[in-house]
């Protein structure tokens, strides 16, 4: 499932393109002679193009998603006196996905007292940063060996204390499924970290009726539910400015774009990096054809020889952008997801 986080509190963000016409004529007598007519027109117009890019796309987006970890090593307990089969170890009893029931478990048979085991699990390579673990759930598969009742918990080891959830009763031979959430670390009151997961145990205390008549465990896993933001990426696509020579020009253009409101987008990006390209330049046939204008360099320009072309247009073919923070309390009014830009259109 997925939703767009929303920030409050920030001044509605709008794309300030600037626009404009401007007439040139050229004082080098020696460079391209122009028609007396068109001295003194407008020899080039240019206009922001209505295929604009869609800036409020790289807004964070939050998708609540799950991860299964499952025993992989024994843990610091291994208490419960009975495996079946009695070969290899406890965990791999209890490690299957989906559950084989009777096929493979560990059990308290041979002893009347409350036995714990604990394992070790597979890890988890989470985002970072980009992630926040909203809680952990241990789910056990457990019965009793004949027609009576067994009690077991749920089991975890975290910051080298054991905690275990509620006492759950089953009666009879049928597996069933029982489960302990943790919304918080409860050694720490805190959220879980990546640490945290990667140092966990988890496994299951059980009680049979007595000595004779034991409790099975046959399934121990862990899920992970986190949700996991999206701050960096590609940049959407889409055109800047369409410019357009007098049908009777064929001189030489260089045509400027300059990035007018760094200051305010270096708080919100820790780097952007906009790949602009103009059909028909000089720079449109050297490698890699585009021009890359940041926070860092402000300004990035195109140069046409002899134009012939009807339209030019300077588009935003890419780039990668890595946002600050996804914290909605951390931005401000200052704060501008959304590039301003300014075009500057000259004789060459």
């Amino acid at each position: 499932m997925k939703r767009k986080l929303v920030f409050c509190g920030i001044l509605t963000l709008a794309l300030m393109l600037t626009t404009g016409t401007f007439a040139y004529t050229y004082t080098n007598t020696t460079a391209t002679t122009l028609d007396a007519t068109l001295a003194d027109a407008v020899w080039t117009t240019f206009q922001q193009s209505a295929n604009q890019p869609n800036w409020n796309s790289i807004l964070p987006q939050g998708e609540y998603n799950s991860a299964t970890l499952v025993p992989n090593a024994p843990g610091d307990d291994t208490e419960l006196p009975t495996q079946y089969p009695e070969s290899d170890e406890h965990w791999d009893k209890v490690a299957e996905q989906p559950a084989d029931d009777g096929g493979t478990y560990v059990s308290t048979e041979g002893s009347g007292n409350w036995e714990r085991d604990l394992y070790n699990l597979s890890d988890y390579a989470g985002a970072g940063d980009e992630e926040t673990i909203n809680n952990i759930t241990v789910y056990f598969r457990f019965a009793a060996g004949g027609d009576y009742n067994v009690t077991a918990m749920a089991a975890i080891k975290t910051n080298g204390q054991v905690y275990e959830g509620p006492n759950i009763t089953q009666s009879g031979t049928e597996f069933v499924t029982s489960s302990w959430q943790c919304t918080s670390n409860p050694a720490t009151d805190k959220p879980w970290t990546l640490e945290d997961i990667n140092a966990l145990q988890a496994g299951v205390t059980i009680k049979g009726q007595n000595k004779n008549k034991p409790a099975l465990c046959t399934q121990v896993y862990v899920v992970i539910n986190y949700q996991r933001v999206t701050t960096q990426g590609e940049l959407p696509p889409g055109d800047l400015y369409d410019i357009t020579p007098h049908p009777e020009y064929n001189g030489d253009l260089q045509v400027k774009i300059y990035l007018i409101n760094s200051a305010d987008l270096l708080k919100a990006y820790r780097y952007l990096n906009m790949e602009l390209y103009m059909a028909n330049s000089l720079e449109a046939q050297k490698t890699p054809g585009y021009q890359i204008l940041s926070v860092e360099n402000g300004v990035v320009s195109f140069n046409i020889e002899g134009g012939s072309a009807k339209k030019y247009i300077v588009e935003l073919t890419g780039g990668s952008y890595r946002l600050t923070s996804d914290n909605t309390d951390e931005w401000k009014a200052e704060w501008s997801i959304i590039p301003e830009f300014y075009c500057e259109v000259t004789q060459r």
